[in-house]
């Protein structure tokens, strides 16, 4: 969208540019507008109201978002529950799993996959219901500081995380900040330099989990930091400390690939996203776009349908050419 209409004259807001500048002129940001007006025009009957349902969600909690963010990792650390949070995200979303957001009132159980952030205070209801989603068959990823203390942030008096510790059969008593401290043998191939831990480090001993990562440390190298549970018909998944990007993602895309979620959109990664949604006639409208400047050739992994933009055919497992920042939309047979 656009700010103003033009660009104002003065005030706090006289460089949040409008469609026109502040010589009211036509330009190529006004002129672009017009193009996209049209493509509105003419494909809004085919675009509005989309319906799609995602498998997968991230659990947020307001409650352990303010708790979370009154202690942190320490006094001295700056990182925050979104901190914690959005590299999940991000890591679904180069991937092209179509995520929700979902809270502690949600219907949870409509969901094969749940990833849970920094769920540090929580009441005991929900824990033992995510106990039972586990054992029902869906699948959870937990990180750091989840299960520790309940909805008063009083930290619960049992070896933690508390009652989740059932459905991912692990505990641990002490924690840590580590320095210099890495994953041991490079577990997820992503190199030297991606491979380290930071900010947090939970020292996990495994009771029924397989280990998928201990730490590389002279003194904590027999903790681990990432484990997995089958507990019940489904799988939970514990991430013990803060790691690089590249690490998160081979995680999650593990997590993906148990819960027999991964398809064919993710062929594709980031820079090239995809996005999908069925419209009111009952066909699938497939957006792909490139999010880069430089220009990219993909083979198109989906039903064969027509280019809306160009009114050209498009096949399954055809090559399909994305100019920079381009955008492609499908309208599947």
């Amino acid at each position: 969208g656009y700010w103003h209409w033009h660009s104002i004259h003065n005030s706090a807001e006289t460089y949040w540019k409008g469609l026109l500048s502040h010589d009211f002129q036509p330009n190529p940001t006004y002129a672009e507008a017009q193009t996209i007006g049209k493509d509105f025009a003419r494909l809004s009957p085919q675009l509005v109201n989309l319906k799609k349902t995602n498998q997968v969600a991230i659990l947020f909690s307001n409650e352990a978002q303010t708790a979370f963010n009154n202690f942190r990792f320490g006094w001295d650390s700056r990182e925050t529950y979104n901190d914690v949070l959005r590299p999940l995200y991000d890591a679904l979303y180069r991937m092209n799993v179509g995520v929700d957001m979902v809270d502690p009132s949600s219907p949870l159980e409509n969901y094969k996959l749940l990833v849970v952030p920094a769920l540090y205070a929580a009441p005991d209801s929900l824990l033992h219901r995510l106990n039972r989603f586990v054992r029902n068959g869906g699948h959870i990823v937990y990180t750091v500081k989840s299960g520790f203390a309940d909805q008063y942030a009083k930290v619960r008096t049992t070896v933690q995380p508390g009652i989740i510790s059932e459905a991912l059969g692990i505990s641990y008593s002490q924690f840590t900040l580590p320095h210099q401290v890495t994953l041991k043998g490079d577990p997820y191939k992503v190199g030297p330099q991606k491979n380290g831990v930071k900010t947090w480090m939970e020292l996990i001993t495994p009771t029924t989990a397989n280990v998928l990562a201990y730490y590389d440390h002279p003194v904590w190298g027999n903790y681990a930091a990432v484990t997995q549970n089958r507990f019940g018909q489904g799988l939970a998944t514990y991430i013990g400390c803060l790691t690089d990007d590249a690490v998160t993602e081979k995680i999650l895309m593990d997590a993906v690939k148990k819960a027999q979620l991964w398809g064919n959109a993710q062929t594709l990664h980031f820079p090239v996203i995809t996005k999908h949604g069925v419209n009111e006639a009952g066909k699938t409208i497939r957006y792909v776009l490139n999010y880069s400047a430089v220009p990219t050739t993909i083979t198109y992994p989906f039903g064969t349908g027509t280019d809306l933009l160009k009114g050209q055919s498009v096949t399954k497992n055809s090559t399909l050419a994305l100019g920079p920042w381009d955008v492609k939309i499908i309208a599947e047979n």
